[in-house]
């Protein structure tokens, strides 16, 4: 499969890719700027908006598709952490607790979701879908859970030296909630596994989708739950069914 499609189709997935970025992150900036929304929030409200942009374009073009968006996110990016604080899309992006590495932790988590959907669509093909669901839900739901309601922190490896405790037992549990939800939702309907399979599949997806973000390196948990989900998805809709 090429990575790169033709033109004009390079066209219309670059406009559709500006709109859908340009568009989250006026929603996120506007959330951050005006409404005084905590970081934690406006971050994940971009993240699941991209990756649910990601799920609609590799559905319509594939991987070309998804990967124009890659491209346009990393320009979106490094114009965003060139323009440093202050910036009206960097602050809906760059957490205040990850000083003084703010602009390494937006730059990281970019890098490793490339990578994770590169890896997931080389090795997986279309259950790639799978991973963009699931780490685009789970990894944006399990942050703004625990900063509202989390009550029993536990601390995780980061790539960076930073003192926090970056995630919570009531994040995860709503990681496993929604991935078991979403998960039953795309094996039943979109991969068109039956409904025993599909629940036995997203039961065990979801408890391993939970596992893989509590131990994953802060900041490199989009490339290993991308990866994961990916891959499981694999194993039950190629391999099983």
């Amino acid at each position: 499969m090429s990575m790169i499609p033709p033109f004009p189709q390079i066209l219309y997935y670059s406009l559709v890719s500006l709109a859908a970025i340009l568009a989250s992150g006026f929603i996120s900036g506007s959330l951050k700027r005006y409404a005084h929304w905590k970081t934690g929030y406006t971050r994940k409200i971009l993240h699941f908006l991209i990756f649910f942009t990601a799920v609609a374009l590799h559905i319509w073009g594939g991987m070309p598709a998804v990967n124009v968006l890659g491209i346009g996110m990393g320009i979106y990016v490094l114009f965003s952490v060139g323009a440093g604080e202050g910036n009206f899309f960097y602050e809906a992006m760059a957490r205040e607790k990850d000083a003084p590495h703010r602009s390494y932790f937006v730059i990281v988590p970019y890098l490793t979701t490339a990578l994770g959907g590169l890896v997931s669509n080389l090795f997986f093909g279309s259950c790639a879908i799978m991973g963009y669901v699931l780490c685009g839900s789970g990894d944006a739901v399990a942050e703004p859970v625990g900063t509202r309601l989390g009550k029993h922190p536990y601390n995780v490896p980061s790539l960076k030296r930073i003192k926090i405790s970056e995630r919570t037992l009531e994040g995860s549990i709503s990681i496993f909630i929604l991935s078991i939800l979403l998960s039953f939702f795309f094996f039943h309907y979109f991969y068109k596994l039956s409904l025993p399979m599909s629940f036995i599949s997203s039961s065990i997806i979801s408890v391993v989708i939970v596992i893989v973000e509590a131990f994953s390196f802060h900041g490199a948990d989009n490339f290993t739950l991308q990866v994961s989900a990916s891959a499981i998805a694999y194993f039950f809709i190629r391999v099983l069914s």
